[in-house]
């Protein structure tokens, strides 16, 4: 048996080890062993999505552990190997998915609790390599940028507290039966998310009859992105610095705890009792105003990049009703990552559309204001999730009358509001010059989907009542 160039014991002997690699690639590292003429020129994409993991699993630590549950890789070091790619953008280097762990197994998450659980005897201590997502460039000529160990015992205390309540939410809601309504919306850093290669597959879960769709834990892209940044000392405010808030009331009970006393206040009063003057007429003013109530004076709470928190401040007149609707990033009509590229039963992110990935992970956080008598008053803070049964039903069917319309060419017959009173397509564009090109018609305005704001204001008001279709 060939001895290995580290100590398979010692969880600090493969971090050394797995260090040579940064600034190198897979093919000028030394120590890598001889890559199958098969990888050489292979791309990233779906078809060669775990393909960077494998190579460094087998042709640089020698090993092929397998995907044991309950074990990790480096099983007499505990250690479990995970790899990931980053790319570079304006704001920094940042996970280009979420970090997929393990696979849930819904009759054994009912009997654990969260210190004898699977996932910890698994992925307690990781060693994450990142490397350079390049699109045009072959897997082993990437540039590996980061090889760390992450040892969950040692994240922050805010930290530690928010993973183990979102493993406590996840394996709460199979012991309910309810392991269909799962949704990566349902917690903050660590989700459950849809894992094979069939999105129509299901398996059974413990106390109820319905079949749900398989799932693994990972940790969300911007909680692996804010990781990667504080190692590079690149961080965001954080709302929440007092880690014992967290630890007594749980992540979302301490951000509405924070608005608790400005609740019925003017916008004046608010400003008065935290001390700071704004303008008024200045575009985002209630934003910067929610920010300021949470404590952060930058403009991203750390926090909600990290769990894919978005943070709506909505407007409402007298009788309770919001201006607009809620829009959503504009979609393209051809080519790479546009609609007609899109797969709604993937489970694959690069192929899922993009409003149904953004519905299904995004937490968003209404903090509602309210014209009154002349003067502007917070109201109410909520947080809220679409659930699956809106998505599937509502805002798949105008997915699909979309993608119909843009491969046939019959752009007006685009879904209007009128289509289901829950949502729809309009125009998202600067002005009538600002287009993108579609297949059959030319250059178009930009468009995206929209939340009907009658929708909206049904779930700010509590009323779960929907149109009928």
């Amino acid at each position: 048996m060939v001895s290995k160039p580290y100590d398979e014991t010692d969880p600090s002997s493969i971090e050394i080890y797995a260090k040579r690699l940064v600034g190198r690639t897979l093919k000028t590292t030394k120590g890598t062993r001889d890559v199958p003429i098969r990888y050489l020129d292979e791309s990233p994409g779906v078809r060669t999505k775990g393909v960077f993991g494998t190579l460094v699993e087998r042709h640089y630590f020698g090993i092929t552990p397998g995907n044991m549950p309950c074990s990790p890789d480096f099983k007499r070091a505990g250690v479990e190997l995970k790899t990931t790619a980053l790319e570079r953008r304006k704001k920094g280097l940042t996970a280009k998915e979420r970090l997929v762990l393990q696979m849930i197994d819904y009759s054994e998450i009912v009997n654990e609790t969260y210190e004898s659980s699977c996932f910890m005897k698994k992925s307690q201590l990781m060693l994450l390599i990142s490397n350079e997502y390049q699109n045009d460039r072959p897997i082993v000529d990437s540039e590996i940028l980061m090889a760390r160990l992450i040892n969950l015992a040692e994240l922050p205390p805010a930290d530690r507290h928010i993973i183990r309540e979102d493993w406590q939410i996840i394996a709460e809601k199979v012991c309910q039966g309810l392991a269909h309504e799962l949704s990566g919306s349902d917690t903050t850093y660590l989700e459950a998310c849809t894992k094979g290669m069939d999105g129509s597959r299901l398996v059974k879960q413990p106390n109820s009859q319905i079949l749900a769709k398989p799932r693994a834990f990972a940790f969300k892209s911007g909680y692996v992105t804010s990781l990667v940044r504080e190692w590079l000392n690149d961080v965001e405010s954080l709302a929440i610095t007092d880690d014992t808030e967290v630890a007594g009331r749980g992540f979302e009970r301490t951000i509405i705890e924070r608005f608790s006393p400005f609740i019925g206040r003017t916008t004046d009063e608010i400003e008065s009792i935290l001390g700071t003057e704004l303008n008024p007429a200045a575009k985002g003013y209630r934003a910067t105003l929610a920010r300021r109530v949470m404590g952060v004076s930058a403009k991203n709470v750390e926090e909600f990049d990290r769990s894919g928190i978005s943070m709506k401040t909505i407007l409402i007149d007298e009788q309770g009703r919001p201006p607009e609707s809620m829009s959503f990033p504009v979609f393209r009509y051809m080519g790479p990552g546009s609609v007609l590229e899109e797969d709604w039963e993937s489970d694959e992110d690069d192929e899922i559309p993009r409003i149904k990935r953004i519905l299904e992970d995004t937490r968003f956080l209404f903090v509602v204001f309210q014209r009154s008598s002349g003067r502007i008053r917070l109201k109410e803070v909520k947080f809220w999730s679409m659930t699956s049964a809106d998505i599937e039903t509502y805002v798949k069917p105008v997915w699909e009358a979309t993608r119909k319309s843009i491969e046939l060419g019959k752009l007006p017959d685009l879904p209007k509001g009128s289509f289901n009173g829950v949502c729809h397509v309009r125009p998202h564009a600067a002005n009538k010059k600002d287009t993108l090109p579609s297949p059959l018609n030319g250059e178009q305005v930009k468009k995206c989907f929209w939340l009907d704001r009658r929708y909206i204001q049904r779930q700010v008001s509590g009323s779960e009542q929907l149109p009928l279709t």
